[in-house]
């Protein structure tokens, strides 16, 4: 069965996106952002961006296997297909990246800290904007793919996951998502965690940024 091209308007995916269109606006006006998407990032810059996105992706797929096993309903949307921890660590094994070196900077270590404690829905407003963040982040493979005289995105594995099948999965996920009978009280706890997980890469970026 294919995913509907166009949203359910009643769905929770429609509520996230509404609820959080303030904070994602906030998120990618940060000059982190531009400079990703024009390509002028420094490669020592761009390595640290990685390195905050594996502590964070680390804790959050660890935090979503526990969540799978109490909690049937999202085993529909097939998490584990979309996990980024290989990608990221395969992304920083090319930069030469001492995983074991990383200390959370600020943004990050408030949002792992979200994700030890969260409950199923809260984890999936959290995975919300991850997995959203894939669909611009293809075009920011390919700039820097450009900018930094490559011929190809297979560097960046992290932006790029999964490549053409990337709409495809977005579609399904959102379809998925929305076929779920999230209660009021969790579509409320979803909205809210994705509000923050927004604010928390803000101030993720803002820090970055700085060093």
């Amino acid at each position: 069965m294919t995913a509907p091209a166009v949203p359910n308007p009643d769905g929770i995916m429609a509520r996230l996106k509404a609820g959080t269109a303030a904070q994602h606006a906030v998120a990618e006006s940060k000059p982190l952002e531009a400079a990703l998407i024009d390509g002028s990032i420094g490669r020592a810059q761009y390595q640290k961006y990685l390195a905050q996105r594996w502590l964070i992706h680390r804790e959050l797929e660890s935090a979503t296997d526990r969540a799978l096993k109490t909690d049937p309903r999202i085993s529909s949307l097939k998490l584990p297909t979309l996990y980024q921890t290989k990608n990221l660590e395969s992304d920083l094994a090319r930069l030469q990246t001492n995983l074991k070196s990383i200390r959370p900077l600020s943004g990050a270590s408030d949002l792992i800290e979200k994700i030890q404690k969260a409950a199923p829905a809260t984890l999936m407003g959290i995975f919300y904007v991850f997995e959203g963040s894939k669909n611009g982040a293809r075009f920011i493979a390919k700039a820097l793919a450009q900018a930094w005289g490559l011929s190809d995105t297979d560097s960046f594995r992290y932006l790029d996951p999964h490549g053409e099948e990337q709409r495809g999965l977005w579609l399904k996920f959102r379809s998925d998502m929305d076929a779920i009978a999230w209660t009021p009280a969790e579509q409320d706890q979803m909205v809210r965690a994705a509000q923050a997980t927004f604010d928390a890469i803000s101030s993720l970026d803002d820090a970055i940024h700085a060093g």
